[in-house]
């Protein structure tokens, strides 16, 4: 499957042909920060430009993965110089703090994420905008997610072992609000019309992404993958319009992305 061609990379493109930044968020659990990286060797291999931060709290890439910046104060004029002083696209990762007792480091708020979309100093800006503490599941509380306004697509992360098994309180993060959301008890089983209601609430899954974006639901590390599951999750983007694809396959492995479901497919 050509992933140059599908519904995300393609708006990507489009708005770089325009000159505007591209900026995506990632939220959920499940691959969050592998997902970020693939995006940035990806978009970076197409010859783009990427910066990469958050607005939570994420852990500090390798220096194969970017070249990271750590500025409390003028990292704006940094950016600026940066990018000013390279004809070579790079990934350029930025943040404000490192913490070295945890190795993660602290981003940028929402709102200064969107100032940096509208300077327009990078193609595609990616920022990781939620956190799960390593778990496969979660839903936000009512300070989460951290999704900046200007974002044109967010990506919402479900750990595969999830999916069809029961539901698991020591894999949900913040298990009592996913419940309520979602009607269910420990022990249920997490089939696609649990995560069509999670998705379907206004609280739930995309919680406070803005209209205009793209919604993409990808599954992480889903390996048992059969007609009956792809006929559900075909159903499931028919009854949700305001969710544009569904990938799924495992980031770390190749090819990452090995289903892609798009709402064309059903019309």
């Amino acid at each position: 499957m050509n992933f140059d061609l599908d519904v995300l990379f393609n708006d990507v493109l489009s708005s770089v042909k325009n000159n505007k930044s591209y900026l995506i968020s990632l939220i959920g659990a499940g691959g969050k920060t592998s997902t970020l990286f693939w995006l940035a060797q990806r978009f970076s291999q197409q010859g783009l430009s990427v910066l990469i931060t958050t607005t939570t709290h994420m852990y500090r890439p390798e220096p194969s993965q970017a070249q990271t910046i750590i500025e409390k104060e003028d990292w704006h004029a940094l950016l600026t110089h940066q990018k000013a002083s390279s004809s070579t696209p790079k990934i350029v990762a930025l943040f404000t703090e490192y913490n070295a007792a945890t190795h993660k480091v602290s981003g940028i708020t929402p709102e200064q994420a969107d100032m940096l979309q509208a300077a327009q100093l990078f193609d595609v800006i990616l920022v990781e905008a939620d956190g799960a503490h390593q778990q496969l599941l979660k839903a936000p509380a009512g300070h989460e997610p951290c999704i900046p306004q200007s974002s044109k697509c967010v990506i919402a992360l479900t750990g595969g072992l999830v999916i069809n098994n029961p539901a698991d309180p020591e894999q949900i993060h913040r298990w009592p609000i996913f419940a309520d959301l979602c009607g269910i008890k420990a022990g249920d089983r997490l089939n696609i019309s649990v995560f069509e209601r999670f998705i379907a609430h206004p609280d739930g899954m995309f919680k406070g992404t803005p209209p205009h974006a793209l919604r993409v639901w990808f599954i992480n590390r889903l390996y048992q993958i059969d007609n009956a599951l792809l006929g559900s999750l075909t159903a499931l983007l028919k009854a949700r319009p305001e969710l544009n694809t569904i990938w799924i396959g495992a980031v770390q492995e190749s090819p990452p992305i090995t289903h892609q479901l798009c709402q064309s497919q059903t019309t």
